[in-house]
């Protein structure tokens, strides 16, 4: 990718969400493993991390003193360690419309790291 303007710096590392009060629907298997979608709940905080879960770091522009990155991606499969009921490994995803909800319920909470 070519950037125009020479203060663009990528970044090792991206954003993630903290949800709570969220609600998993099983939508089959995914790479062997159960798949849900996550259908609602509240997005208490985003942090940026070394590695986020939906596998897109962010990129500076220190002229302007931004981070710009993805923090949600519509459909992709994301690893979790955590089910519908506890321990589990899965992966999840948000759709387009879930995104928009869960985007309302963000307070403005950022954080670095979890």
């Amino acid at each position: 990718m070519e950037y125009r303007n020479k203060s663009i710096i990528k970044l090792e590392g991206g954003f993630s969400i903290e949800l709570t009060d969220f609600v998993l629907e099983h939508r089959g298997s995914y790479e062997q493993l159960p798949l849900y979608e996550v259908t609602d709940g509240r997005i208490i905080a985003i942090a940026f991390v070394d590695n986020p879960a939906i596998r897109s770091n962010a990129v500076a522009d220190d002229s302007e003193n931004l981070i710009i990155g993805a923090v949600m991606i519509p459909d992709q499969k994301i690893f979790r360690n955590i089910g519908p009921n506890g321990t589990e490994a899965c992966h999840w995803y948000f759709t387009a419309e879930t995104i928009k909800k869960l985007k309302d319920t963000f307070d403005g909470t950022v954080k670095l790291g979890h």
